[in-house]
């Protein structure tokens, strides 16, 4: 079933393994916005089904349908419904608070994506590379969020917004990436911040 909204239908393909879906569940979740969820086999291969790849020839998941159009990146994903259900909370539009915010959502795209998301897919076998390198730029990216994160409560203008969003699975999952977390106190507290406030999805698996 498709669930209408404001109209148009909203439709998430993801995978329960992916970080980058459960961005995109959070908010949903924490904004209270009706989706249809199709949830795409990723350990049998079906995002890399010729049907998948119509929608994203990258063979990547999360996608979204939105108002008639496909979105690939996560980013796009967290801007389109912060803008249109959030108002100023997630994502605002003052040019220099909009910069901070969109700054540490290309720090999750980078550092946390090429750090903790790389290590965590080669430990888990889904990806290869160096696991060595991978965690070398994971202690790097949590240590640029320990010193952050140790002056301030969230990561950008001082509230909650689609950066910590963006930042927060693959450090949440930081464990599954070999990199536990017990030395990085400021970093924990904030996970604990995000997971407390009201509707916050947790992980489905």
């Amino acid at each position: 079933m498709v669930l209408k909204t404001f109209g148009y239908p909203l439709k998430l393909y993801a995978s329960d393994n992916s970080g980058n879906a459960w961005k995109v569940r959070i908010l949903l979740g924490l904004l209270g916005v009706p989706c249809e969820i199709e949830n795409i086999d990723f350990f049998n291969r079906g995002h890399k089904s010729a049907e998948f790849l119509k929608l994203n020839p990258r063979g990547q998941v999360p996608v979204m349908e939105i108002e008639g159009q496909v979105f690939w990146d996560t980013t796009a994903h967290l801007v389109y419904i912060a803008r249109k259900w959030g108002g100023e909370q997630w994502l605002p539009t003052e040019p220099l608070a909009m910069a901070e915010v969109m700054h540490w959502m290309a720090f999750a795209q980078n550092d946390i994506q090429n750090g903790l998301q790389s290590a965590r897919g080669i430990i888990k076998q889904l990806k290869t590379g160096s696991l060595i390198e991978s965690q070398q730029l994971a202690r790097s990216a949590l240590d640029i969020m320990q010193a952050r994160l140790a002056t301030r409560e969230w990561m950008a203008v001082g509230r909650p917004t689609i950066a910590d969003i963006a930042c927060y699975p693959y450090t949440a999952l930081a464990h599954e990436a070999g990199m536990p977390l017990d030395s990085y106190t400021h970093v924990v507290a904030w996970l604990r911040r995000c997971e407390a406030l009201p509707r916050w999805p947790q992980r489905k698996h």
